[in-house]
């Protein structure tokens, strides 16, 4: 067998593995949401206290992840990456013995805390470990493996289990797949075993010190640009996720079920994007076009729904047409992202960058929902594709970036 050939395979299950983790960490994400009216029945607690295990979650996962990639590079991502998987697993199994609605909120911030280990970790290994001819591939299917695990969740713990055996067993199990896919991670962890570097020995070569490498970091425009493209896309799917749907049902007084098939449109759209960006940008070297490019679609498609009166199938197309473009553009971001960081800090870089997608989640709702209040829905397709217009900014600066 040619050395080629055994190192293609060992890609592969490298990009296997990887998008298994991110897989089960997107799943773990949203796994509470469908089980919000069953868990008001059980504790006796409002919606708005439900949605603060959401908050801790997010916000936790947020401040810990800007800084994790320091260990990150320091241990390795692949011993990050198993410990993530096995603390959201087994925060999440907790939860189905969680006696009063307060015991949710430590378990969250337990969970938040395996979540924050993620990106910084996976990104370090597919940057480390596999063959830069593939490496669009590999975080193509690494996107993808977030969005399934968004799409199966509610599958396999609400309408599989939660409806049979109840929400209780149905959080043990979904606390148990994600142990049993731990110990199929460690069985094959070898082939994500990432060196360890000492920093009293100097090996450190992505900064002076930790604390130096975010004073540099916080100094340098392409990283910051990075940062808020993650700040400014989170918030256009924010809107999109939370607000788009009922924006629909009131403009166009269209049913909730077909207001809600366009935010579906929009998911599949985009993980095939994903998949044929990672392909687009293994085979044509100009990351920073296919990135902006691909926003600059997404950005007039959007902003044509808030502009015109059209048919809610022509929306739902338009919507799918957001999500593949927009998917498109996520292989070749990273690209960019692992251009522009210093050598041997990659886990620190993608662990700030991607600490923006946090703060973007947690601010935008509250601008959308402010334009919904005052009846404003025109515009909340406005500043979703206004949003991934600046974005395109934020490409062109970080492109300047790129290492040679």
């Amino acid at each position: 067998m040619t050395a080629p050939h055994i190192a293609g395979r060992a890609d592969t299950l490298v990009i296997g593995l990887v998008a298994l983790a991110h897989l089960l960490s997107h799943f773990y994400q949203v796994v509470l949401g469908p089980l919000f009216p069953l868990l008001k029945e059980e504790f006796g607690v409002s919606y708005t206290e439900l949605g603060l295990t959401i908050s801790v979650l997010y916000g936790v996962s947020g401040v810990c992840q800007a800084f994790v990639g320091i260990l990150v590079d320091r241990y390795g991502g692949d011993r990050l990456m198993i410990f993530g998987v096995v603390t959201m697993s087994t925060a999440v199994l907790l939860m189905g013995f969680a006696p009063a609605y307060w015991v949710l909120l430590p378990l969250a911030a337990l969970a938040a805390l395996g979540n924050s280990v993620f990106h910084p970790a996976d990104l370090s290994i597919l940057s480390e470990k596999v063959h830069p001819s593939r490496l669009g591939r590999a975080f193509g299917i690494h996107g993808f493996g977030g969005t399934c695990g968004y799409f199966i969740s509610p599958i396999i713990v609400y309408y599989g289990v939660t409806s049979v055996a109840g929400w209780r067993m149905g959080l043990i199990v979904a606390g148990l797949i994600g142990l049993s896919a731990a110990l199929l991670i460690w069985r094959y962890r070898s082939v994500l075993a990432m060196p360890r570097r000492d920093p009293s020995s100097g090996e450190e070569r992505g900064g002076k010190a930790d604390i130096g490498f975010y004073r540099d970091l916080v100094t340098s425009a392409p990283l910051m640009s990075a940062f808020f493209y993650f700040v400014l896309v989170a918030a256009a799917l924010a809107g999109m996720q939370g607000f788009t749907v009922t924006a629909l049902v009131e403009r166009f007084d269209t049913p909730l079920h077909l207001a809600a098939a366009g935010v579906t449109a929009y998911f599949f759209g985009g993980a095939v994007g994903i998949l044929l960006g990672g392909e687009i940008a293994d085979r044509f070297r100009y990351p920073s076009f296919i990135a902006s490019g691909g926003l600059a679609i997404a950005a007039v498609l959007m902003s044509t729904i808030g502009l015109f009166d059209m048919s809610i199938t022509m929306i739902i197309g338009i919507m799918c047409g957001v999500g593949f473009w927009s998917g498109i553009t996520q292989p070749s971001r990273d690209i960019l992202v692992k251009g522009a960081a210093p050598e041997g800090a990659s886990g620190k870089t993608f662990g700030f960058v991607y600490s923006g997608l946090d703060l973007g989640g947690a601010v935008a709702p509250l601008y959308f929902g402010y334009l919904m209040d005052g009846g404003l829905y025109n515009e909340v397709f406005l500043v979703i594709g206004g949003l991934y217009a600046l974005a395109i900014f934020t490409i062109l600066q970080l492109r300047r970036g790129q290492r040679a």
